[in-house]
């Protein structure tokens, strides 16, 4: 009898246990696993819920002036939204003005010369005044009587836990740069045809959309924007360096990608300002434009025209410096380069396009050159804190390799 009560007893103890593992077993296909796949790249969109907390016209004063960020720490890229500007008094109808306008952050009217400004329609110059007044009471730093200087301290520890640098795909490269390519900075990479710059944008693309590592920020990965002004993007091949150097789903990394082909200056600069609209919706991580002068090369010839050309230029240059260090976005522009007849046999052959303009408005300058064996040599020539120096890369069917 006790034998026989032993073994009731274990049945019954053994049983819940054995309803729960089946219990688990059933819901284990729904259970994701920790690789990157189409479903893991979706919440690219929008890490988080702090657009949902800026207040539309009808609500109360304290919730309009919510500041969005796209991340939860202290660290996160900061802008107010311009629907904030409504509790100072500012019409609806006046901000959608602004937003048609390409205007879509508080911290925009701040950025931006009152004379660009008032070449929005319908806004006269005492509307535009009384909505700087509006947004320096709402952008932070901006305040009325708030010193405009800031402790350099301070400074360098903000930066520290904003900039993101996203990966060459090379480790000799990224060393080069300090880790990577930064946000909030101008990346200029120059060299003849067929010297990987394209191919280094690519990598830089599908870099873009790797998961953080630990102890990096949640926010890290994010959407790409891709200008073809040259016509030539192969876009597949973002994907395909995504899949085969790091395992990512090729249809959602593409997913992520938003392309755009210009034909004009103008719509160039159309573009830009539908950019700055765009960061303000999704998490974005790297612009890609490619090529930066070719459309300017085509629509302006000769020295009668150069003056208007770099104007035009430096105008879009500076939209493009406005969105990277207002969203925290990483800008990568490949150059082309016009050959020197005239150049001594042990001088540059060529020289970069774009002058002056070009040059003093990119953060980093790096040229892609003919290296030994088919290889690819980076030259860092331009940078406000590393030294020049060069790294030796490949270029494969996975993107920018060490060599």
């Amino acid at each position: 009898v006790n034998s026989h009560y032993n073994s009731l007893s274990c049945v019954l103890c053994v049983a819940p246990f054995r309803f729960l593992l089946l219990f688990i077993y059933t819901l284990s296909p729904f259970i994701h696993s920790p690789t990157m796949s189409a479903v893991d790249l979706q919440p690219m969109q929008q890490t988080n819920n702090a657009q949902d907390l800026v207040a539309n016209g009808n609500d109360d004063n304290d919730a309009a002036m919510t500041t969005t960020t796209t991340t939860h720490d202290e660290y996160a890229t900061t802008y107010t939204e311009l629907s904030a500007l409504q509790a100072a008094g500012i019409a609806a109808s006046d901000l959608k003005k602004l937003t048609d306008g390409g205007y879509h952050t508080a911290n925009s009217l701040l950025m931006t010369p009152m004379k660009e400004l008032e070449a929005v329609k319908g806004l006269s110059e005492a509307k535009i005044l009384k909505m700087r007044d509006a947004a320096r009471e709402v952008v932070p730093g901006w305040q009325a009587g708030s010193s405009k200087f800031s402790i350099a301290s301070e400074i360098v520890r903000q930066r520290e836990g904003q900039i993101v640098r996203v990966s060459t795909g090379s480790t000799a490269f990224d060393a080069m740069l300090g880790g990577g390519i930064e946000t909030k900075a101008l990346t200029e990479i120059h060299g003849e045809s067929n010297q990987g710059k394209t191919q280094l944008c690519y990598t830089i693309a599908a870099a873009s959309m790797l998961p953080p590592a630990e102890g990096e920020p949640s926010w890290k990965a994010g959407k790409v924007i891709w200008v073809d002004t040259e016509g030539s993007a192969v876009l597949t091949r973002i994907g395909e360096i995504a899949e085969e150097r790091w395992q990512l789903d090729k249809q959602s990394v593409l997913e992520n990608v938003m392309y755009a082909r210009p034909y004009t200056t103008q719509q160039l600069d159309e573009l830009a300002l539908q950019m700055g609209a765009i960061c303000t919706q999704e998490q974005v991580r790297t612009i890609v434009v490619d090529s930066i002068i070719n459309l300017f090369r085509t629509e302006f010839s000769g020295r009668g025209e150069l003056a208007e050309r770099q104007q035009r230029l430096k105008t879009f240059l500076m939209r493009l410096k406005k969105i990277a260090e207002e969203h925290n976005v990483a800008v990568v522009y490949t150059n082309q380069v016009s050959a020197k007849p005239d150049a001594m046999s042990f001088g540059p052959a060529f020289n970069a396009v774009g002058g002056h303009v070009l040059f003093h408005a990119s953060t980093f300058r790096i040229q892609m050159k003919r290296g030994r064996a088919g290889m690819k040599v980076a030259a860092l020539e331009t940078s406000p804190c590393l030294p020049p120096s060069t790294a030796e890369v490949q270029v494969t069917s996975g993107g920018i390799f060490d060599a």
